[in-house]
Formats: structure tokens, sequence, C-alpha cells
């Protein structure tokens, strides 16, 4: 077998990677009833889940980085949202302009009330550490800017973010039989 190049490699992961954000990601949020997903990380200090879905040529988040994902059932329709200034990559959109709203808390509540869900998962968990990427800080952030009737619906991730870290598509399998 032939080693890929870096570039190459770098075309295969993101590949993969559009394929788990757009087949795998909505039926994992459906079978673990989470229709909000939030994941908040600050460069150089990422949420292990976030990690993996940065693209391949990036190295770590930047500044802070918070994804929102949204399913919307109903619709049979998945938002990918990064509450950045610029898109992560090809498959999430940057959902922020910061000269019409300066704050990226204020923005991230704004686009969680628009939705509405039932359930806002958060990656804390107390058994397992994959799961558990939010910051201290940024987790009293995100629950002091909350609207109170959106509060109990916090939840953790920690189901969705270990079967988003354990399952392998079929593409994946192929190359892992290679690999090994």
């Amino acid at each position: 077998q032939q080693l890929l190049s870096q570039k190459e490699r770098a075309t295969v992961r993101d590949a993969i990677l559009e394929e788990r954000l757009n087949k795998l990601l909505p039926s994992l949020m459906d079978e673990t009833g989470i229709d909000l997903w939030v994941l908040i990380s600050r460069e150089y200090n990422e949420d292990p889940v976030l990690r993996t879905m940065l693209p391949a040529t990036w190295l770590s988040a930047r500044r802070r980085t918070i994804l929102l994902f949204y399913r919307d059932r109903e619709n049979d329709r998945l938002e990918k949202l990064a509450v950045t200034h610029y898109n992560v990559g090809k498959q999430i959109t940057a959902a922020w302009d910061r000269t019409e709203e300066p704050d990226q808390w204020k923005h991230l509540m704004e686009l969680i009330v628009e939705r509405n869900p039932r359930k806002i998962a958060l990656n804390y968990s107390i058994d397992h550490n994959i799961a558990d990427g939010i910051t201290k800080t940024d987790y009293e952030e995100f629950m002091a800017r909350l609207p109170s009737r959106l509060k109990p619906k916090v939840i953790s991730a920690e189901m969705l973010a270990v079967r988003w870290i354990e399952t392998r598509t079929e593409r994946e399998m192929v190359i892992y039989r290679q690999l090994v």
C-alpha cells in the first residue's frame, strides 16, 4: 500500500468528517434524544470531541470556538453552526457577525432561544472524560447567560459524545482494516 501525502490525508480526513457530520450525527442525535448540542472550546484547551470536528488542517480551535448542532427531526434537517466569525471547514457555517452583535455569548443565547430546543446538551460528565470537555469558566458563563426558563433543559451530552467518538462509519472501517 502507498502512504498518502499530508495533503491527500487531509482530503480523506475532511471527506470522512463530512460524512460523519451529515449522516452519522443526525442519527446519533435521534438515538440519544438530543435536539441541540453545544460544544464550547478555547484555543489550545480543546474539548476532546470538538477536536474531532475540526478540519484536518486546523491544529486547534481558534479563540473561543462554539459549535451548535440543531436537529430538526420534523423536517429531517441538521443545522451545523459555528458561533464564530468564520466557517469551521466546509461543513460548519459561521453564524456570528460581531459587527452586528459584539457579544458572542449573547448571540449564542439568541440562536438557542430561536430554536427553542427540548434539550440543550453540553459536554460534561462524571464518568467519561472524553465527554467532559467544557471548562468550568465556559460552563458558568453559559449558565449565567442562558434564560432561566431554558436552564432545566440543560443536560449532559455524555451519551451523544461517547457515541460520536466510538462509532465508525463503513468508510472508516474499510480504512481501519487497511491500517491494521
